[in-house]
């Protein structure tokens, strides 16, 4: 049993470690300035930690089948094909393609993060960097250039994160339209979010007290069968018996 739940915290473990690391190739898509060579470490690493979880799957065939496309995305979003799009002048299509492949991708470890469990308390506050990561890189590109106030992708991370936690600072606001309406959306995640990580965080306690108290009943137990045979009261024997023992204690004598 306790092999058993090893086995799954590693695999939830490296599900997480695997977006995370999806998300850092992400972000360093959209790093006009990144180093070239910056896209190679990060993709090795991705394709070490999936064939670790492909190695401790249970069924590893089934895995690398449901999986394979998911890879072959992770390895176009860090090749040189998105460097030679921007040569095209396509470039406009490469935060969609990296998006949409990114969705794609997690689609699986995303809904794995919406479970209310004391499991997923990690994964899901990994969740919430991801979801601040993704609606500030949308409404930064829709903002570029019209609006001053998003100048960079830090702005709009700064902004998604402000929005998210329902603070709003109103030091940076979307004036288009489609940027007020990833604005709404933004909102109605930030709501959906507290109360996902409240839940998880709720159930997360409940669960170690409810560990607490099952690991505590045996020694209970044990400790009131202990008690009852000190304190038990001595059984007399019926008194023919007592006189017949006598009897014949005083005949071999």
């Amino acid at each position: 049993m306790q092999q058993a739940t090893k086995k799954l915290w590693l695999e939830r473990g490296l599900d997480t470690l695997l977006f995370v690391i999806t998300i850092a190739s992400l972000a360093v898509s959209f790093w006009e300035e990144a180093p070239s060579w910056i896209g190679l470490p990060i993709l090795l690493t991705f394709v070490f930690f999936f064939f670790i979880r492909w190695k401790i799957d249970d069924d590893s065939h089934a895995y690398l089948k449901a999986n394979w496309f998911d890879l072959a995305l992770i390895v176009l979003l860090a090749s040189p094909l998105l460097r030679l799009l921007v040569a095209f002048k396509v470039a406009g299509l490469a935060p969609i393609v990296r998006i949409g492949s990114f969705l794609r991708t997690n689609r699986k470890r995303i809904l794995n993060m919406l479970i209310v469990s004391g499991e997923s308390l990690p994964a899901a506050m990994a969740l919430v960097f991801a979801v601040v990561f993704f609606f500030g890189s949308v409404t930064f590109l829709l903002e570029r250039g019209e609006n001053p106030d998003f100048s960079n992708i830090s702005d709009g991370l700064w902004w998604a994160f402000v929005t998210l936690t329902t603070v709003g600072y109103g030091d940076i606001v979307p004036i288009t339209p489609p940027g007020r309406i990833v604005a709404v959306l933004t909102m109605l995640f930030g709501i959906t979010l507290y109360s996902l990580m409240i839940a998880n965080i709720t159930y997360f306690v409940e669960e170690i007290g409810a560990n607490k108290r099952r690991n505590s009943q045996p020694l209970q137990a044990l400790t009131k069968t202990l008690t009852g045979e000190m304190h038990a009261p001595k059984v007399r024997r019926p008194r023919k018996l007592r006189i017949r023992k006598k009897l014949l204690k005083s005949r071999y004598e």
